[in-house]
């Protein structure tokens, strides 16, 4: 779970002094999803982003910034490819489990 996607929409909620009753109605979210996402419970989608950064009045790199930083270029530039080719983010999660457990298995033996 990214924890500083949530860090970051606090930071700025509260920066701006908006409760997270009123920022959730802004966004067209519910108060219990955006709680959840605060607290590390669930990640985002890049609409739940979208609506949530736009109710801020923050672009949607402002929520984003400090998981860019910790990006390597090559590894946002191969994401990048992948979406344009259509692959979802769930296939890519799923291969990057399966490569992580085949090598988790290959070092146990």
């Amino acid at each position: 779970m990214n924890k500083k996607i949530g860090k970051q929409i606090k930071k700025y909620r509260l920066k701006k002094y908006i409760s997270l009753s009123k920022l959730a109605s802004i966004a067209g979210i519910s108060k219990s999803y955006l709680s959840s996402i605060e607290n590390h419970e669930t990640n985002p989608s890049a609409n739940m982003i979208q609506k949530i950064a736009k109710a801020l009045e923050v672009p949607v790199e402002k929520l984003l910034y400090s998981q860019v930083d910790s990006l390597d270029a090559e590894w946002v530039e191969l994401v990048s490819q992948a979406k344009e080719m259509g692959i979802h983010q769930e296939d890519i999660r799923g291969f990057l489990a399966y490569e992580a457990w085949k090598r988790s298995e290959k070092e146990g033996v």
